[in-house]
């Protein structure tokens, strides 16, 4: 009985140690996958998967999908997927392959992650999606290409801005082109009240606040805690062909922010002399 108890024990034993021999090589070749994934080194990829590696395995940086989508390998992002790789995967902030490859631009890669159903509405960190992550970087194939997959241009991250509101921002006049014509609401508001036009107006963005202002943006929006509206951002900060655009589309030059001053004070205060003198003669008073 012994005897019996202790062979049971050893072929026990030895049964763990395979099983652990048999997760170590696993893994070394589900890392090996990451590695050859995040260099696009197609004949490795495929010698990898062909030796049973973990095509969704996990390792800095996500799995291979989302390692290959970073770095646009389309060949290999291919390669994966015929491998089952999970489209719709999240890696570190719930990022998905999809959203790390809009956020580079790497076109090709989002037109083969849409075809493989990738979901375009997945929320990734700071609540982006693909089309808000593209937008904001000014991405603007892939925004279009999300766009015709209907990616919801209406979507809003953590603070809500939308894209067309983070795309104004950041000066992305064709970007801001394609949204509006998806039909993005020109006037809607983030957390604090900023619409697109404040946004672009603020940062100077002339060609920006033109195609705002001929989707018929609220030239007189305020930002909800402080009552702030294109025309004093631009003064305060010196943006004298904004200011223009902004007066000829009717902005009210008398309007005060929270603490009583006016776009006039403001641009004064911060010596923007053209813009002082180009208020005045719209009608700017009490400065």
């Amino acid at each position: 009985m012994t005897c019996f108890r202790q062979h049971s024990l050893v072929l026990g034993v030895l049964a763990v140690l395979a099983c652990v021999v048999a997760g170590q090589r696993a893994n070394a070749q589900g890392n090996d996958l990451t590695d050859a994934a995040r260099k696009g080194d197609l004949p490795r990829v495929n010698a990898l998967l062909a030796a049973g590696a973990d095509v969704n395995a996990r390792g800095a940086g996500g799995t291979p999908l989302m390692v290959a989508s970073a770095g646009g390998h389309v060949e290999v992002v291919g390669a994966l997927l015929a491998a089952k790789a999970n489209v719709n995967a999240r890696g570190e902030g719930d990022n998905t392959a999809l959203i790390i490859a809009s956020f580079g631009g790497h076109t090709e890669v989002v037109r083969v992650l849409l075809a493989a159903k990738a979901d375009v509405e997945a929320v990734g960190v700071n609540y982006y999606t693909a089309l808000i992550t593209a937008s904001e970087q000014g991405r603007l194939d892939a925004v279009r290409m999300l766009l015709a997959a209907k990616a919801d241009v209406s979507a809003k991250q953590f603070q809500g801005a939308t894209a067309l509101i983070l795309a104004s921002r950041e000066g992305h006049t064709e970007v801001v082109r394609a949204l509006l014509s998806a039909k993005a609401d020109v006037n809607t508001k983030a957390g604090q009240g900023a619409t697109a036009l404040i946004a672009a107006s603020e940062n100077g963005h002339l060609e920006v606040v033109r195609a705002l202002l001929a989707a018929k943006a609220d030239v007189n929006a305020k930002t909800l805690w402080n009552n702030l509206t294109a025309l004093i951002v631009a003064s305060q900060n010196g943006h004298l062909e904004v200011v223009r655009a902004l007066l000829a589309a009717k902005a009210d030059v008398n309007v005060k922010q929270y603490q009583g001053y006016t776009a006039l004070m403001l641009a004064t205060q911060n010596g923007h002399q053209e813009v002082v003198q180009l208020l005045k003669s719209a009608g700017a008073t009490g400065a």
